[in-house]
């Protein structure tokens, strides 16, 4: 996806913010977003308070991304691990359902667009047909001010330039590459079977391979075990024999990040539940219907399959390359995302911009950088809100922030944060993993070697249960609970809706 410059607004600049106010402007809706709004302090957002709050984003829901392999596996709805973005926002800000395009860090202008549904353009076209054009009914881009920018609008899928990714591969990152991928598992049982496939396409079409050894691979094929020996074995007895489960991933163990001893129990569980395992193997093309891959001895080999799963690595989301272009390029070195300073705030910006979650890099190496978890962005949501509820955050003039800043030796910050303002800590609270046949593992910042990790039946009830407690609102807990029910009692959904 390419963003361009901002073309000439079809819609005049919204009206500035008034002068007791700092305008704080959210971009996205995911983990960071969501944290920040739901830990705001009243006292300093709303009607007569310090700030104003907008949030742009072209998703108006939160999704809770971690359970989004049990919703490909038809064990939780995808409708009940999202919550609306205008329930959160209710009596906190203004909620615009638009994509940020384009970001002037000089002028604090952010330009945004809203594309025309794909419904009002079957209508246009029907109109069209008909002689008639309304003209009104196009992409609608509009600009906004901004005192204070929120950049959390997450990262996208990183192919590192492998030919045929994208073509053949599904992702898991949104709703509808759940679904998407759902209702293929669907279609290909279904195909399967058919009284006149033969056996090699039928174990063709049941081939299901997954690159990518982390929590989101990992937990991809265990979902697909689980499906397969739980449901396709009572409702597919005819083909449930020529489903095979393969993950690949370049690292020697699964769960790399994980301690050692939850590696080693991923591995062995994973064997046992019969899933083959190409550890150390790292891919080279993915053509229709083979990925092409290579072992670190340089044997080559080709992996058949019927569906491909990409669940690897992220990359920069293009508003952040277009932002970060923008910024000065001798403190905008990383080529993940935008570097922040202690507190947040990107670094060239003068101090107008934070940057959360994904897009977000902490660290001036890889090593020191905090990982692009669900965690970490909750967590600077968090230090976020009670920031600016804190320290009532607003823009200087440009002569006074150059007066402060000679008088204390520091940069001229447009929005300077008061002295002793304490940075921004992340605490490690563990790592979940569900691992297939009612097995799961967590590693907790314990040092006591028989506590700091939960494996096994226990793994697996913990998993589910923080799962459950982590939802963003009641009402999805709620489903979420009741789906995990459901699907104990009545099976998985295997149908294609």
């Amino acid at each position: 996806m390419e963003l361009e410059a901002p073309p000439a607004p079809t819609a005049p600049a919204d009206m500035p913010a008034t002068a007791r106010k700092s305008r704080v402007v959210v971009l996205g809706s995911g983990w960071g977003a969501v944290s920040f709004i739901k830990n705001l302090d009243p006292a300093a957002f709303g009607e007569g308070e310090a700030y104003e709050l907008v949030l742009v984003s072209p998703r108006n829901y939160m999704l809770f991304t971690p359970l989004l392999p049990s919703a490909l596996g038809g064990v939780v709805s995808e409708t009940s691990i999202v919550e609306s973005i205008r329930t959160l926002m209710q009596g906190k800000g203004t909620y615009y359902e638009a994509r940020a395009t384009h970001i002037d860090p000089e002028a604090r202008i952010l330009t945004c667009k809203k594309e025309f549904c794909e419904v009002c353009a079957a209508r246009k076209s029907q109109a069209s047909s008909l002689g008639s054009h309304d003209h009104s009914e196009e992409d609608h881009t509009f600009q906004l001010r901004y005192d204070i920018l929120l950049c959390s609008v997450g990262a996208v899928n990183a192919t590192f330039g492998i030919k045929g990714v994208q073509e053949h591969c599904f992702f898991l990152k949104s709703m509808e590459d759940a679904q998407q991928l759902r209702r293929h598992i669907s279609k290909a049982l279904e195909h399967a079977a058919l009284p006149d496939v033969t056996p090699e396409s039928r174990r063709k079409l049941l081939s299901f391979v997954v690159v990518g050894g982390g929590p989101t691979g990992v937990e991809v094929a265990a979902e697909l075990h689980d499906l397969v020996k739980e449901d396709v074995a009572r409702k597919f007895p005819s083909v449930a024999e020529d489903v095979s489960i393969t993950l690949i991933d370049g690292m020697d163990s699964l769960l790399n990040s994980y301690y050692a001893e939850i590696q080693s129990y991923a591995g062995e569980t994973f064997r046992h539940n019969g899933i083959n395992l190409r550890l150390g193997t790292k891919v080279t093309e993915v053509q229709d219907g083979e990925v092409l891959v290579e072992g670190k001895e340089g044997g080559r080999d080709a992996v058949p399959f019927g569906t491909c799963v990409w669940a690897t690595g992220i990359a920069m989301h293009p508003l952040v390359s277009l932002l970060k272009e923008r910024l000065p390029a001798d403190v905008q070195t990383s080529r993940r995302g935008l570097l922040v300073d202690a507190h947040l705030r990107v670094r060239g910006s003068r101090g107008t911009i934070y940057c959360l979650g994904d897009a977000a890099v902490t660290g001036d190496t890889p090593a020191t950088a905090l990982p692009p978890t669900a965690q970490v962005a909750r967590q600077e949501g968090q230090y976020l809100a009670a920031l600016l509820s804190k320290q009532r955050l607003a823009v200087v003039e440009p002569a006074a922030a150059g007066e402060q800043a000679a008088s204390s030796g520091e940069g001229a910050d447009l929005v300077p944060l008061p002295r002793g303002t304490k940075p921004f800590g992340y605490f490690h609270l563990g790592s979940l993993a569900y691992l297939g046949d009612s097995k799961g593992a967590m590693d907790l910042p314990i040092k006591t070697p028989f506590l700091k990790t939960l494996r096994g039946y226990l793994g697996a009830q913990a998993w589910r249960t923080l799962e459950t407690l982590l939802q963003v609102s009641p009402r999805t807990r709620w489903l979420v609970a009741h789906d995990w029910v459901r699907a104990s009692v009545f099976g998985r959904n295997l149908s294609d809706i």
